[in-house]
């Protein structure tokens, strides 16, 4: 540092021979404090409006998209399939009734019995997801199909035993209070 300090007291009349125009300490001041008004500049003000324009019209495409997909992949969906479910399903209400009917020795029983079946249908909610998302495959069909045949069996099933139990019981109390 001290060579450059030394260049610039050799020189020191070359660097101050030259005054500020007029003015200049006004300039420099309003520089360096600046008047309070920002002016940005017209260009930035229309980058910043495309690109508003831009996201706002993204997202309104996007949704816009997203809607008519759910819609497209609804409508896919074959008409018999959905006929399909509403009859299996009013099957298997009516199965359904018909247990919660039946006269159980404990509401435990009964509990239980429901509950192992609403495993079955969180199964049949998964089926009817996937056929949502994927309607034209045969395999999610037969599987759904194939699924409430199945549902069904079980509740005739057990609609049977618990009618061979009921059977069962009701002589040995009709015997006992004879």
């Amino acid at each position: 540092m001290n060579h450059i300090e030394e260049q610039v007291r050799k020189h020191r009349e070359m660097f101050d021979s030259e005054l500020p125009r007029e003015g200049h300490e006004e300039r420099f001041l309003q520089k360096l404090y600046g008047s309070g008004e920002r002016r940005m500049p017209i260009r930035h003000i229309l980058q910043i409006a495309a690109s508003i324009a831009i996201l706002v019209t993204s997202g309104i495409i996007l949704v816009r998209v997203s809607k008519s997909g759910e819609k497209v992949a609804q409508q896919e969906v074959p008409a018999s399939i959905m006929e399909a479910d509403v009859y299996y399903t009013s099957q298997m209400d009516a199965r359904y009734d018909e247990i919660r009917a039946f006269d159980f020795e404990s509401d435990e029983e009964k509990t239980v019995l429901l509950d192992e079946l609403k495993d079955l249908d969180d199964y049949q909610q998964k089926l009817m997801r996937d056929l949502q998302a994927n309607p034209g495959d045969d395999r999610v069909i037969n599987a759904l199909i194939r699924h409430y045949q199945l549902k069904l069996e079980v509740l005739d099933q057990i609609i049977l035993q618990l009618n061979q139990i009921k059977s069962e019981t009701e002589p040995e109390h009709e015997n006992a209070n004879v």
